[in-house]
């Protein structure tokens, strides 16, 4: 597989992405790798689809199901069974992905793969799903539009395996973005039989059913609580020793710690970081410590109040010791943030200075402090958050703020209040649903994002991250000069401060293969045994 490039000037005739691949390998032996894996996670959505959205647990589901298009490609091996994080992409339901001749498009011939109802993946599957999810779940709307897509007019189809994706302008990530769990391709022919003029994309019945190309029976699916998943005998696809999956939602730490170094479950995370150490000296447990892009943060409503004012922000930002939270709530697992975007030149702004932070909130009017309601939720970053949200009350009351903590136990109801912006300050991980630079800091900070809640924009950011987008991959010399100068900006604004720079760590039986996480963080089923 070749990896992404993006002529200047936004001519395409020469770009053109190969995929070949897909997740898992088919040659694992069962009698190496267990047929049977249970996965323990903190929490598990209510639907089967991207409707409503709940946060990471829904991440858990989508990007381990796996009918997407595309999905990262893994750099694990036998010698390093991390790799690296990466922006390159391989394929899942796509044989291949190429940017059209004429730059206006994304070429898609597609897998001979077969659902769970025995209909054949085709580009009236591609064309629906693609449709109907715009419909279903708005962000996804917004997240092909900057991905460079023509959401007006997505899909052309050219025959019953190929489907052009019409571009507005192609970006460093179009292709990239393909994998994107929130463009989940479903069975049209099987799922048309539910739609309803109440529910004309059918989301009530795929909620709870599966009619994809996952390549995995549904047995039972309880919102919230438990999925189980056999192996479709009849797909074609390639896939690892496992046969059966099983996904707990199992919230107590201590419970998923047990579960794990009993055996009774074969993959876990969202541990409290210090728990890991000892997960580790267990016999029958490998701990994988993977690097990551992820960041956790604190993210503001800057629309009125004491956080519309900058200095404030600044002084939050000044306030909190990240090295001492790094020690305290991550045992030492993850870096402190020096600014809001890695790769950027670190920020005043981020070191911990409490003498200037005094001074900033006095400057702003509030020497005497002000009530914060700071809002967090185990569901996203994790357990951590808990940990955290307590050390920054404490440093914050240090400036004369005092912070009313309000846990959100669902992950539904978290995510929720995020994207319809009903948060004051709220603890935050952001995932990384697209790699690429230009993506992620779109989704939070660029003014037209549907998922930019914070209530604040500048326009020279906005220039710059389109500037970003339009350079290729392997312009990297531009490419790291963009971003610090994005960074530079999203500094002086804080709405969003940088806390950790965390890790990707998972805990598995010892000796299972296809656990690492993707780039996005996320497991894939199909690769489990493999």
């Amino acid at each position: 597989m070749n990896r992404l490039r993006l002529l200047s000037g936004g001519v395409a005739a020469a770009l053109a992405l190969s995929v070949t691949g897909c997740g898992g390998s088919s040659d694992a032996s069962s009698t190496q790798q267990p047929d049977n894996v249970v996965v323990a996670v903190g929490a598990l959505p209510d639907s089967l689809t991207p409707a409503p959205w709940g946060g990471s647990a829904s991440h858990v589901v989508l990007s381990g199901l796996g009918s997407q298009l595309l999905q990262y490609k893994t750099t694990a091996t036998a010698s390093d069974p991390c790799g690296q994080p990466t922006t390159e992409v391989s394929g899942r339901l796509a044989e291949s992905a190429t940017p059209a001749p004429d730059g206006k498009g994304v070429i898609v011939k597609l897998r001979k793969l077969t659902s769970q109802f025995g209909h054949t993946l085709s580009a009236e599957d591609v064309r629906w799903s693609l449709q109907i999810g715009m419909q279903r779940q708005p962000v996804m709307k917004g997240t092909l539009s900057s991905s460079g897509f023509d959401v007006n007019n997505l899909v052309k189809v050219i025959d019953d395996s190929t489907v052009e994706l019409n571009t507005t302008s192609l970006t460093s990530f179009s292709v990239e973005s393909l994998q994107n769990n929130l463009f989940y391709i479903h069975d049209s022919v099987e799922a048309k039989k539910h739609v309803t003029p109440d529910d004309p994309t059918a989301n009530n019945w795929l909620s709870k059913n599966l009619a994809d190309y996952s390549g995995w029976d549904l047995e039972e699916f309880t919102p919230g609580t438990s999925l189980t998943v056999t192996a479709d005998p009849k797909w074609e696809g390639q896939r690892g020793a496992v046969k059966r999956v099983v996904v707990k939602a199992v919230p107590n730490t201590s419970t998923r710690s047990q579960l794990v170094q009993t055996g009774e479950a074969q993959v876990a995370n969202g541990f409290e970081y210090d728990q890991y150490a000892s997960l580790g000296d267990s016999p029958n447990v490998s701990v994988l410590n993977c690097p990551s892009a992820t960041r956790d943060t604190l993210m503001f409503s800057t629309k009125s109040g004491p956080l519309a004012d900058v200095r404030v922000r600044h002084a939050i930002s000044e306030a909190i010791d990240r090295a001492a939270l790094v020690k305290g709530a991550y045992a030492g697992y993850g870096k402190a943030a020096q600014a809001t975007f890695p790769g950027g030149d670190p920020s005043s702004f981020y070191s911990f200075n409490l003498d200037d932070a005094k001074k900033l909130m006095a400057d702003a009017g509030y020497a005497n402090g002000f009530k914060l309601d700071l809002s967090y939720s185990a569901t996203r970053p994790g357990p951590v958050a808990a940990k955290s949200a307590v050390l920054i009350q404490s440093m914050l009351k240090q400036i004369g703020i005092d912070v009313q903590l309000q846990n959100v136990a669902s992950s539904t109801d978290f995510s929720s209040a995020l994207i319809q912006g009903r948060f004051q300050a709220v603890l935050y991980s952001e995932p990384i649903v697209i790699a690429d630079p230009a993506f992620y800091s779109y989704a939070y900070y660029a003014g037209d994002a549907p998922s930019n809640t914070t209530g604040w924009k500048d326009a020279k950011f906005d220039q710059l991250r389109t500037q970003l987008a339009a350079t290729p991959q392997d312009k990297t010399a531009q490419r790291n000069d963009l971003i610090k100068q994005m960074t530079a900006v999203v500094d002086a604004g804080a709405p969003i401060l940088s806390l950790v720079e965390t890790r990707g760590i998972i805990a598995t039986k010892k000796g299972l293969t296809g656990a690492t996480p993707l780039s996005n963080g996320q497991i894939y089923f199909n690769a489990l045994g493999s």
